[in-house]
């Protein structure tokens, strides 16, 4: 077949996929709705901070208040913790990778109730080294800490997005009449 007809065919289907409306799933999808539209962010110096403000400012459904009372969601960042952990070792002794891990600890008060437990994130990425190129994997290392820390804003808001109000916890009497047994 010659190449013309075949680029052709190909736009031809092309055109056909974006007029029938198809598109990648995730790409370009709004964000499930928050079960709030006014949040607080206690954390300011967290370090997820300044991806979790990008990622919110997109959504015209959620406004940042600068005051707690003001906000239907409170979040505040209890942890944050950056490792570097060596993965591989050569024959020489050398490192050959190291495994990046981002842990990221948020507690959400939802109408100044606690939402649950606190919700816990971890992002991982291994980065190869090599002692004849150290600066660029300092630029590279970096940069893969940026990304573990948008990905952690992104997978947060995915936890957000379920987020309920915790039951109430009473008490239920067990068997011998006491109050030992807790059910939400």
């Amino acid at each position: 077949m010659s190449r013309l007809l075949r680029m052709t065919l190909l736009a031809a289907l092309a055109a056909l996929l974006t007029a029938c409306g198809f598109h990648l799933r995730g790409l370009d999808a709004p964000l499930k709705p928050l079960p709030f539209s006014r949040l607080f962010l206690a954390s300011d110096n967290a370090q997820v901070t300044p991806p979790l403000k990008a990622l919110l400012a997109v959504d015209p459904r959620v406004i940042l208040v600068s005051t707690p009372k003001d906000a239907q969601a409170i979040l505040s960042v209890v942890g944050e913790q950056n490792s570097k952990d060596i993965l591989t070792i050569n024959r020489g002794g050398s490192i050959n990778r190291y495994q990046l891990t981002y842990r990221l600890t948020v507690r959400v008060l939802l109408d100044g109730e606690e939402a649950g437990p606190d919700i816990e994130i971890a992002v991982r990425r291994e980065l190869s080294y090599n002692d004849q190129d150290i600066l660029g994997k300092e630029k590279e290392e970096a940069l893969l800490w940026d990304d573990m820390r948008q990905d952690a804003a992104r997978l947060l808001l995915y936890r957000l997005a379920v987020l309920k109000k915790a039951p109430a916890m009473t008490p239920v009497p067990d068997a011998s009449g006491s109050h030992a047994v807790v059910k939400p």
